[in-house]
């Protein structure tokens, strides 16, 4: 067997999507993966037989060399644990982080530029015929593109399609901009072809399997995102703790969240005559998040770590934090997903700590489990934080619930076998 993987990034040890697709993919041989990504990252391990990247800038440059998109296979020797970020050039950085790339406009701009180019082309096709895969794994987001590029190689090599879904992008809202309005219609229409030439569905939880599922009436399987390391046997030893550690994404407002855990942590500190904080690891650089952030004396911001360093913060972390924006927007968005770090979080033996709306998945699967401590609005953020330092009973027994959780759901081995013999049957 040979899988396919279509994708935004490659299989990493440090990105979220990066990790959720090496655990899922953990009980696969090397040789039966290859994977086709378009970030302009190299892979810190090496996980598939190949991998042929082909970036937004080899698409741009393409229209000054009359049409010739120069995708190529990764070099082998390219691949290292020292490749710790998103960008194999650093200057990229802020062309691939600038937040104005979330805005309609621009992201239509992406999609023409990526329609009319010509990026299945001899390269491509040679390195299609080298691997030769009978199956696609495709992780497409929200880049009408690669939903395309994934029908367009199924059907030239007429081989079946199984699309995972980790996140709602078809029955969100529309806002009111029409460039919006424009660039949804054109992801549902592009989401609709997908599905329906779809063998099967592979979600991230049960709530958007079931929409999906009854929407399309396609096969669908719930397989959670695993560990990426060994679930704990045993709570590990935390008697006193003065911290709590946040390691991820602190955008879609979630910052104001942090924040609000932040002001929170103040008071705390004034009432108790403590000196709790709030570590946040995070590469961020945008200036109006991070200035949110400082605005509290109770929060650290502790910088983007990877490799041994990330291993040593959360280890050491004397509580984890899991979070969640209330606005109508992003809960719309992530309503019916589960982050990909809650599974890591749980498998821990270390307590964790929740903060977000009870409307969404990820604070339905820890609310449901008893596998943290959890509040789902600002008001009761004081007796969640007195508790989460305090009470050691409290602790104790919601990392008890969070260890079974982490086992029935969130064994990677397990659900990654799931995945083989699903890929095997299409």
């Amino acid at each position: 067997m040979k899988i396919l993987i279509i994708s935004h990034n490659p299989i990493t040890s440090y990105e979220s999507m990066g990790k959720t697709m090496r655990q899922l993919f953990c009980a696969f041989d090397k040789e039966e993966l290859c994977q086709f990504y378009i970030y302009p990252t190299l892979p810190d391990i090496d996980c598939c037989a190949s991998y042929f990247r082909v970036t937004d800038k080899d698409v741009l440059k393409s229209y000054a060399r009359f049409g010739k998109v120069k995708g190529h296979t990764v070099d082998k020797s390219l691949i290292s644990e020292k490749n710790d970020t998103m960008f194999e050039n650093r200057k990229d950085e802020g062309l691939y982080r600038n937040r104005k790339n979330k805005k309609s406009g621009r992201m239509l701009l992406r999609e023409f530029m990526w329609k009319f180019s010509r990026w299945y082309n001899v390269p491509l096709r040679q390195w299609l015929e080298e691997q030769r895969p009978e199956a696609i794994f495709v992780a497409p987001g929200t880049g009408v593109f690669l939903y395309r590029i994934a029908l367009r190689i199924a059907k030239e090599r007429r081989i079946p399609i199984v699309t995972y879904l980790c996140d709602d992008y078809y029955f969100v809202r529309k806002q009111r901009s029409l460039l919006h309005k424009l660039h949804m219609s054109w992801l549902r229409r592009n989401t609709r072809k997908l599905l329906s030439q779809s063998s099967h569905i592979v979600c991230i939880c049960t709530e958007l399997k079931e929409r999906f599922a009854e929407e399309f009436k396609v096969p669908a399987t719930t397989i959670m995102t695993g560990t990426s390391r060994p679930i704990e046997k045993h709570a590990l030893e935390r008697s006193a703790p003065k911290s709590i550690t946040y390691m991820g994404n602190i955008r879609c407002n979630r910052y104001i969240s942090l924040a609000q855990i932040g002001s929170a942590l103040e008071e705390l500190n004034r009432k108790l005559g403590k000196d709790y904080t709030l570590k946040i690891y995070t590469g961020e650089n945008d200036g109006e998040i991070l200035q949110t952030l400082q605005n509290s004396s109770a929060v650290e911001l502790c910088g983007f770590v990877t490799g041994k360093a990330f291993e040593d913060a959360f280890r050491e972390a004397q509580l984890l934090l899991h979070t969640e924006a209330f606005d109508e927007k992003n809960i719309d968005l992530v309503k019916d997903s589960v982050s990909t770090k809650i599974a890591d979080c749980l498998g821990s033996g270390i307590c964790l700590v929740a903060y977000g709306p009870e409307n969404v998945a990820s604070m339905r699967h820890l609310l449901k489990n008893g596998c943290a401590l959890a509040a789902t609005q600002e008001e009761d953020l004081p007796e969640l934080l007195e508790n989460a330092f305090l009470d050691s009973a409290a602790r104790e027994k919601t990392v008890e619930n969070a260890l079974q959780t982490a086992a029935a759901f969130h064994d990677s081995q397990r659900n990654s076998r799931c995945l083989h013999k699903l890929m095997e049957s299409v």
